[in-house]
């Protein structure tokens, strides 16, 4: 058998092949990337010859991985975790080279913080690129497969090489439209009310806190949309309430008025989670601490 030259081996190639297995589509890997599909193909090949594996199977019309190929992604991260934490130690200048982020958050927390860190870091002339996905139950699977380098979440994610720290606390507070109602002054009134609920994709609700405070007697929302930018519209000229974040004011809730709720509530956190590997790079650590920073301005 001929032994494999591991002296051939080079991270973009194993980058590559990571990026290749995780999407399971050269053309999706690609557009990650941001490179060819002819450039993932050569790296690709180029791998197969080292290795002596196909890695890659036709079905269908799309790829499937060989064991082989299975069976290497976790030594694969591990050996691309250990490249990255050589330069760890570098001195780092965010204003030297374009710096690129994916972050997991939903609508609230991505437009609470980001639109206005986004200007500040433009105006102080440092190149930053942020892509967005949505979090939810999946945010572990994120963070451990390297889709994203941050999640926002008030509910993080627990793994053994998984980093957190409180970003901000908020409250839920009722929201109305004073124009045709006033706040529930009691229990009693909340109960009766008729109300918005956010419920995400992966079910997950925004009225957690609430629904555990009020248990069953809380009564099934008439209306649930998918995200908080859609309470507004259904909240407008309506004598129905929404129970949000109270820092909702700040950004699509400023139309509206809003109370306590009338019983006691648990405080909100919202947490900044990310992998080992992301812990201490330089560019990791510097967003989390102007986030960190933004967000102490804005209480």
């Amino acid at each position: 058998m001929n032994k494999i030259d591991f002296l051939s081996l080079d991270g973009r190639s194993l980058r590559t092949f990571l990026m290749v297995l995780e999407e399971r589509s050269i053309s999706k890997a690609a557009a990650r990337l941001g490179v060819t599909q002819s450039a993932v193909s050569h790296l690709l090949d180029k791998l197969r010859l080292t290795l002596g594996d196909p890695l890659f199977v036709r079905a269908g019309r799309g790829i499937v991985p060989t064991e082989r190929a299975t069976a290497l992604q976790e030594p694969v991260r591990a050996v691309l975790d250990s490249l990255k934490s050589l330069t760890d130690e570098r001195v780092f200048d965010p204003r030297v080279s374009a710096l690129e982020f994916t972050i997991a958050a939903n609508d609230f927390q991505r437009e609470l913080i980001f639109p206005e860190l986004n200007r500040r870091l433009l105006d102080e002339g440092i190149d930053v690129r942020f892509r967005f996905t949505a979090s939810g139950n999946q945010s572990l699977e994120l963070l451990q497969e390297a889709r994203c380098q941050l999640v926002v979440t008030p509910y993080p994610p627990e793994g053994p090489n998984i980093f957190q720290t409180r970003l901000f606390d908020d409250k839920v507070v009722c929201f109305y439209d004073a124009t045709k109602r006033q706040p529930p002054k009691s229990r009693a009134e909340f109960l009766e009310a008729d109300y918005i609920e956010v419920r995400f994709s992966d079910e997950h609700t925004a009225m957690k806190t609430v629904r555990d405070h009020l248990g069953k007697a809380l009564q099934q929302a008439r209306t649930s949309v998918p995200n908080f930018s859609a309470v507004a519209a259904f909240l407008k000229g309506s004598d129905r309430i929404a129970t949000l974040p109270s820092l909702m004011s700040r950004v699509n809730m400023q139309d509206f008025d809003f109370a306590p709720l009338p019983f006691k509530s648990p405080p909100l956190t919202m947490y900044m989670t990310w992998h080992r590997r992301d812990h201490l790079d330089p560019a990791n650590q510097w967003l989390r601490q102007r986030m960190l920073e933004l967000m102490a301005e804005i209480l």
